[in-house]
C-alpha cells in the first residue's frame, strides 16, 4: 500500500473548545462507525442513555439539532462529552480523522487536511513555501476492490504530478497557470474518452467492466501535452484561440463581462443545500452589492485589490484542490471537470475576499481571509449533495465552460 500526504499532515493539531473559531461538530451530519457504535452500546450511566437516545441505532448517525446544527454531545464550551466522559478512545472514526482526508484507490491512499477547517485553512494561505506530496509504504494490499481503472488510474497520477509541478513554477504567473492547467486538461480530456471508446462491444465486457490500456502512442500524446502546457507561451496562444474564436467552443463568455460571469458563478451557490443558515443570504447580499457597481468602479476596485493577496495564497489553493480532485477522475473518467472545479474554487474564494475586503473598508486580515475560504468550502464539500452538484456544473452548466473561466482569468492578468 503507498500512502501519499503533504508534509504538513502530520503536524496538524487540533485547536479544541472555544480556542477553534468554527468547531467541525456542527453544521454537518456525523455517522458513528459500526464498530465504535458497538462500543457506545455499552456504555452505562447518563452518557450511555443519552447515547442510546441521541445515536441512531441502525445507521450510527448523530442527527444535529438547533440553528448552528450542532453535534447532540458538543457541550456550551464546543467540547466533546464523549472525550470528557470516556476519552479520545471512544471517538468515532469521522471525529477521530477529520479534518484529516483519504482518498481511496485500489493499494493507494491519498490523505489531505481538509481546508474546512478553519485553522488548517489558515495555516496553508500563510504557507511560504511550496507545498510537498510525501509517500510511505508497506505491505498492506486491497482485497476488497473487484474492478478498479488500474491503467486510467496510472496515467493520472502521472498527469496529476505533472500538474502539481506546473501549480508550483513561480517563474510563471499564477493566472497563466491556471489557464495553461484548464487547456492541459481539456486537450487531455479527448484522449481519456479516445481510450474509452475503445472497450470491446462483445457480451462478456457488458457484465464485467473493461479498461483497455493506453497504446504507446496515446501514452506519447499525453506526454506531449502536457510538455507543451507547461510553457508559459502557450497562454496566449490558447487564449486567442479560445477568446478570439478560432477554436469553437461552447461558453457564454461572448459579451458577458468577467464581472456578470463571475456574479453568475456565486448564484449557483445559491441553488444549493445551504449547511449555515445565513450563507446563502451572505452570497445574495454580495450578489446585490455587485449590481449597484457599475463596470468601471469594478475593474478600479478590483485594479487595487490586486496587491492585497499574493500569488502564493492563489497558488497553496490551487495545488491543494488539484492534489485532491485530479485523482478521482478515475471512477468518472472527468479530468477536465476536477480541474475546473479546482480553478473555479480557487478564483471563487479570490471573489470572496474581494467582496469581503469592500465589505470592511478595504481591508483584510488573514482570518478573515480562512474564515471566507473554509466557509465556501465547507458548503460546498460537507454535503454530498452540494458536491455531486458542482460536480456536475462543471461538466455541463455554461457558467463553468472553459471559454467563461479563460475570459475571467485573462481579465485578473495584470500582464
Amino acid at each position: 500500500m503507498r500512502y501519499y500526504y503533504p508534509d504538513y499532515f502530520k503536524t496538524f493539531k487540533c485547536a479544541s473548545g472555544k480556542a477553534c473559531p468554527d468547531s467541525c461538530c456542527h453544521i454537518w451530519q456525523i455517522t458513528v462507525d459500526k464498530k465504535t457504535l458497538k462500543k457506545y452500546k455499552k456504555v452505562k450511566g447518563s452518557l450511555g442513555k443519552r447515547m442510546c437516545e441521541k445515536i441512531d441505532k441502525k445507521t450510527g448517525n448523530i442527527k444535529p439539532y438547533g440553528e448552528d446544527n450542532r453535534c447532540e454531545f458538543l457541550n456550551k464550551d464546543n467540547l466533546c462529552d464523549i472525550v470528557l466522559g470516556l476519552g479520545e478512545d471512544y471517538l468515532c472514526h469521522t471525529c477521530h480523522t477529520h479534518p484529516r482526508h483519504e482518498e481511496v484507490y485500489y493499494n493507494v491512499r491519498e490523505r489531505s487536511l481538509a481546508i474546512t477547517c478553519p485553522i488548517a485553512c489558515k495555516e496553508l494561505l500563510m504557507r511560504e513555501e511550496p507545498v510537498v506530496i510525501e509517500m510511505e509504504e508497506d505491505n498492506k494490499k486491497d482485497q476488497y476492490y473487484k474492478y478498479f481503472d488500474q491503467p486510467l488510474f496510472g496515467q493520472l497520477e502521472y498527469i496529476r504530478d505533472s500538474m502539481l509541478k506546473l501549480v508550483q513554477d513561480r517563474s510563471i504567473g499564477i493566472w497563466e497557470r491556471m489557464a495553461l492547467l484548464l487547456g492541459m486538461a481539456h486537450d487531455l480530456q479527448r484522449r481519456i474518452i479516445k481510450r474509452q471508446c475503445r472497450k470491446k462491444n462483445n457480451i462478456l465486457d457488458r457484465i464485467k467492466p473493461a479498461y483497455p490500456e493506453f497504446l504507446p502512442g496515446e501514452k506519447e500524446d499525453i506526454k506531449r501535452i502536457i510538455s507543451a502546457y507547461s510553457d508559459v507561451s502557450a497562454y496566449r496562444q490558447m487564449v486567442y484561440n479560445i477568446l478570439d474564436g478560432k477554436r469553437k467552443e461552447k461558453g457564454t463568455a461572448g459579451n458577458i463581462t468577467p464581472k456578470q460571469a463571475l456574479t453568475d458563478m456565486l448564484f449557483t451557490l445559491c441553488t444549493m443545500e445551504p449547511l449555515r443558515n445565513t450563507w446563502i443570504p451572505y452570497i445574495r447580499s454580495i450578489i446585490n452589492i455587485r449590481s449597484q457597481m457599475d463596470d468601471k468602479e469594478y475593474k478600479s476596485c478590483q485594479k487595487e485589490f490586486r496587491d492585497k493577496i499574493t500569488d502564493v495564497q492563489l497558488e497553496q489553493l490551487l495545488f491543494y484542490f488539484i492534489y485532491l480532485y485530479c485523482c478521482s477522475s478515475t471512477y468518472d473518467q472527468m479530468l477536465l471537470a476536477k480541474v475546473k472545479m479546482a480553478v473555479a474554487n480557487t478564483i471563487i474564494i479570490r471573489e470572496l475576499w474581494f467582496m469581503k475586503w469592500l465589505e470592511e473598508d478595504k481591508t483584510l486580515t488573514a482570518d478573515a481571509q480562512a474564515w471566507m475560504a473554509h466557509w465556501f468550502i465547507r458548503e460546498v464539500e460537507n454535503s454530498d449533495e452540494n458536491l455531486e452538484q458542482w460536480d456536475s456544473l462543471m461538466q455541463r452548466n455554461q457558467r463553468f465552460s472553459l471559454k467563461t473561466l479563460i475570459n475571467i482569468i485573462n481579465s485578473y492578468n495584470p500582464l
